[in-house]
C-alpha cells in the first residue's frame, strides 16, 4: 500500500488536543505561581506586621551579637552611640511607640551620610550623618525616621516581599539583569517611597512632641540636596525610578503638615559630640 506525501508526514489528530493541553496545564502553573507570590506579599502586609516585634529582636540577636563582636569601637565612638542611644531613647517615649523591646543604636565609622532601620528593632547611624547635622534637633529628625521604620514594621514587611520577589525572578528568568528582574524592582521601588514618606511625617510629629517645636525638621534633606546638586544626580531621575521620594517632594510635605499644625521653629540644641 502506498501513501501520498500529504498522507505520509500528517501528524494524528490527537497531537493537537496534547498540545493544547499541554498549553492548558502551563498557563495554569504559571497563574498559580503569579498567585502564590502575591500571596505572599499580602501576608507579608498584612500579617507579618502583627508578628510581635520582641520575636522578631530576638531572630536576629545572634546576628546582632556577631555583629557587635566586630564592630570595635574606640572610647570616643562609644561616646557617640552612648550619645546616640539617648536621643532614640528620648524620642521612642515621645513616639507612642508601645513594643516592649528597647530601639537599639549601633554606631558605625563610616562616612556617608546615612542611618538606616533594620529587623529586630535595630538602627545604624553612619558617622557621616552625625558630622553633617549642624545640631541636635537635625539629628534628631534622622533617628525619628527611622524609629518610625521599627514602629511600622516596615524592615519585616520589605525583607518579606523582597523574598518573594526574588522567588519570582529565579522562576521567570533566573538572571537578575533581566526585564522581570527591573520590572520587580521598580514595584518595591514605589513600596519603599510610601514607607519613606509615611516615616517622614511620623517623624516630624515626634520631633515636635519633643522639642516643643520643630527646628530642624528639613536640615537633613537640604543638605543632601546640596550632595545631589554637586553631583549632578539622582533629583533629575523621574520619580518613578527613585527608591525614595524626591527630595524637594519630601521638604514640601513636611512644609505642608507644619503649615497645617501651625507648628514653628524654635531654637535649635548644639550637638553634645564634636567629631
Amino acid at each position: 500500500m502506498s501513501y501520498g506525501d500529504s498522507d505520509r508526514y500528517q501528524l494524528p489528530d490527537s497531537h493537537d488536543q496534547q498540545v493544547k493541553s499541554f498549553m492548558r496545564w502551563l498557563l495554569l502553573g504559571v497563574a498559580l505561581f503569579i498567585s502564590l507570590v502575591v500571596a505572599v506579599i499580602w501576608f507579608a502586609d498584612r500579617l507579618l506586621i502583627h508578628v510581635p516585634l520582641s520575636a522578631e529582636a530576638r531572630f536576629v540577636k545572634p546576628y546582632e551579637s556577631l555583629f557587635e563582636k566586630y564592630n570595635i569601637l574606640e572610647p570616643e565612638q562609644q561616646r557617640v552611640e552612648r550619645y546616640l542611644q539617648n536621643i532614640v531613647d528620648d524620642l521612642t517615649a515621645k513616639s507612642e511607640f508601645d513594643e516592649p523591646v528597647r530601639i537599639k543604636v549601633h554606631y558605625l565609622d563610616t562616612s556617608e551620610i546615612n542611618a538606616f532601620a533594620t529587623l529586630g528593632g535595630n538602627i545604624f547611624v553612619l558617622r557621616g550623618l552625625v558630622e553633617a547635622m549642624p545640631n541636635e534637633n537635625a539629628l534628631a529628625m534622622v533617628l525619628a525616621h527611622e524609629i518610625a521604620h521599627v514602629k511600622h514594621r516596615d524592615p519585616i514587611v520589605s525583607v518579606s516581599r523582597g523574598l518573594a520577589l526574588q522567588v519570582a525572578y529565579s522562576f521567570f528568568a533566573g538572571d537578575p539583569g533581566t526585564v522581570f528582574n527591573t520590572g520587580s524592582e521598580l514595584g518595591m521601588l514605589v513600596f519603599s517611597r510610601g514607607q519613606e514618606e509615611s516615616a517622614d511625617l511620623a517623624a516630624l510629629d515626634t520631633l515636635q512632641r519633643h522639642y516643643g517645636h520643630v527646628a530642624g525638621a528639613t536640615t537633613f534633606f537640604t543638605i543632601m540636596q546640596e550632595q545631589y546638586a554637586a553631583k549632578d544626580e539622582t533629583e533629575k531621575l523621574p520619580t518613578w525610578l527613585l527608591s525614595h521620594p524626591k527630595l524637594q517632594h519630601r521638604i514640601d510635605a513636611i512644609n505642608a503638615r507644619i503649615d497645617m499644625n501651625n507648628w514653628y521653629k524654635g531654637q535649635v540644641v548644639p550637638k553634645q559630640v564634636n567629631l
